[in-house]
Parts: structure tokens; sequence; C-alpha cells
């Protein structure tokens, strides 16, 4: 009998066909926007959650780092950011920001006060992050740092994560909770300098975080937005989004500021030495 080889030399030609002519699974999911490619896990989740019209177009290629064999990916766009890794994925956009399992507090603090966003974060104590909230930390501060205003003794009991490709720095301030005390205790005023000059010389973004995410920092953040120019309502509205605060606490550290200096602004020159060079550089970081 003789067997013809016409069928299968055409199942063949059509299969060689097909690889040419067919994407690959990882070839079909991704595109470029802007020049830019979004590929990936990246892509499919943009993709489920709306693409280009909810996030607008991407601002970089995806960024991507691992920690304890475990590897995340985050892409920024003009109207929020995709974050994705094998412990689970986060979409959103601004003013919503990074949401942690093993920290309170965190936000963007500027997203929706009209500033630059994604560039300030701040949050309580990093040290229960868990494994997905360590993928996202290190992805949205690549390149930026840590301020943590813990006194020393608190922080080594309580140690921040290592985070790759992410600076840390430690400006001990005193934990009480008075207000008034950060305007004449000279120590106070030192230190809050320097965490400004600090944030102000990131080149990446800056997560400021204390113990609970509400005094210190609540206060460093008051000043960063008086610096680059917000209003005493959105200054106020920022601070009360932090469980805990009241208004009059705050209130208690910016009166005694007007009283002894005459207003925010010269308190932030001549209380803390913010130099017009330094005021420059906060507007220019986070306006």
């Amino acid at each position: 009998m003789k067997l013809s080889l016409k069928p299968l030399v055409g199942v063949l030609v059509a299969a060689l066909s097909l690889a040419f002519v067919a994407p690959t699974p990882a070839q079909a999911a991704s595109t470029r926007v802007g020049g830019i490619t979004i590929t990936g896990s990246t892509y499919s989740a943009w993709k489920a959650a709306g693409g280009t019209a909810k996030f607008g177009t991407p601002l970089a290629s995806r960024t991507w780092v691992t920690i304890g064999g475990r590897t995340g990916y985050l892409q920024r766009f003009t109207k929020g950011q995709v974050f994705t890794s094998s412990l689970g994925k986060q979409t959103f956009t601004y003013p919503s920001s990074i949401s942690l399992s093993g920290v309170v507090n965190e936000r963007d603090a500027l997203a929706r006060y009209g500033f630059k966003k994604g560039v300030l974060l701040r949050t309580a104590k990093l040290h229960d992050a868990t494994k997905r909230d360590k993928l996202k930390l290190a992805l949205e501060l690549r390149g930026g740092v840590v301020i943590d205003l813990r006194t020393s003794g608190v922080r080594a009991k309580y140690p921040d994560p290592w985070l790759p490709k992410v600076a840390h720095l430690n400006v001990p301030i005193n934990s009480d909770a008075v207000y008034p005390r950060y305007v004449t205790d000279a120590t106070r005023r030192t230190a809050f300098a320097k965490a400004l000059r600090a944030a102000a010389a990131a080149k990446g973004t800056v997560l400021i975080h204390c113990s609970a995410g509400k005094d210190r920092t609540g206060w460093a953040v008051a000043m960063i937005m008086y610096a680059i120019g917000a209003s005493d309502s959105q200054v106020m509205a920022e601070y009360l989004r932090t469980s805990g605060t009241t208004a009059s606490t705050l209130q208690g550290g910016l009166d005694e500021a007007n009283t002894k200096y005459g207003s925010i602004s010269a308190y932030l020159r001549d209380g803390l030495g913010l130099t017009d060079t330094d005021l420059a550089a906060l507007r220019h970081k986070f306006a």
C-alpha cells in the first residue's frame, strides 16, 4: 500500500505558517502607548482595570524587584499605578494611593490637594509590613528614601524592613505629642529641619514615618505642605485623615509657631532655619 504524504505536509505547512504569523501568548499580552511598552502581568491588570482611559499614558517602563524569592512589578501612569506580583496585584488612580496590609495610616500625602502625585508618602512604622507590602514599598520608593522619625531605641526594637535600592535615614525626635514643643525645643526644630532638607534632596519618592504615623509624621508633612504653598484648610484636612487626630492638637502647635515667630512661614525660616534654597528645593520636589 502506498501512503500519501500530502495531508501530513499540509498540516506541517499550516503549523509553520501559524508559528510565524500568530503571536505567542507572551507576545500578545503587551502593547505600546506613547512609545512605552506595557507588558506581561502589568498589561493584563492594566487592561482589565480600564487601560488608557482609566490610567492615562505610562510615564516609564515598568520596574521590578525581588525580595525573598518573590518578584513584584510596578508601572506608573499619568493617572495612577499598576502593581502586580505572585502575592497579588493592586491598581489605583490618584488621589488614591498604595494600600498596605501590615502597615497603617499609609497614603499619598499630597495627591488630593493639587500637588505632585506619588512623591510624598506617609505611614506608621514599617516593622509589620507583609511580604507583599515590602514588594510594593520597594517599588514605590525605588531610588528614594525612608525618613524614620522614631527614637533610636524604638527603631532598634521595631526595625524597618530592608528594601533594595531604597535609602533609610533616621532622624530621631522625642515621641511626646506636645506640639508646641516642636516649636520651642531647639533640638526638635533641628531634627525637623534635617528631615525636610533630606526630603527635598531625595532623588525618588519620599516616605516619612514615625511609630503611629500621626504626630511627628503629621507635623513634618504639615510643614512640607506649608513650605510648598498649601492652605491652612488643606494642611488641616490632610492631618485629620490620620486616625486618632484632633484639630486642636495640630492647632496648638500652629498657634505656638504664630505666637513665637509671627507666622508659619517665619517659623520655617527662623525656627527651622530653612533658607530660600531649601524652600525652593521643597517646592521643586513636591509642588
